[in-house]
């Protein structure tokens, strides 16, 4: 697909068209990482990389039960 580069207050932008978009997983404030490989321009979506500390810090206290006993090991398994 071929697109044309604008003119964007000082800088030059470039306009994304909406099939891109959409196969890329992209949408309005997207973070994308621009490179240059030789002649090439390579725009590459960023996704951000969670932690299970990071994904539990975010958790209220409604969301947080507390530990369930079990009881004694039934099988192979340990604790």
């Amino acid at each position: 697909m071929r697109t044309r580069i604008a003119k964007w207050g000082n800088s030059l932008a470039l306009r994304l068209p909406r099939s891109a978009v959409q196969d890329a997983n992209l949408a309005e404030g997207s973070e994308v990482d621009v490179r240059v490989e030789g002649d090439r321009i390579i725009v590459t979506p960023t996704r951000r990389k969670y932690t299970l500390d990071h994904l539990l810090e975010q958790l209220g206290g409604e969301e947080r039960h507390p530990e369930v006993e079990w009881g004694p090991p039934a099988g192979r398994e340990s604790w």
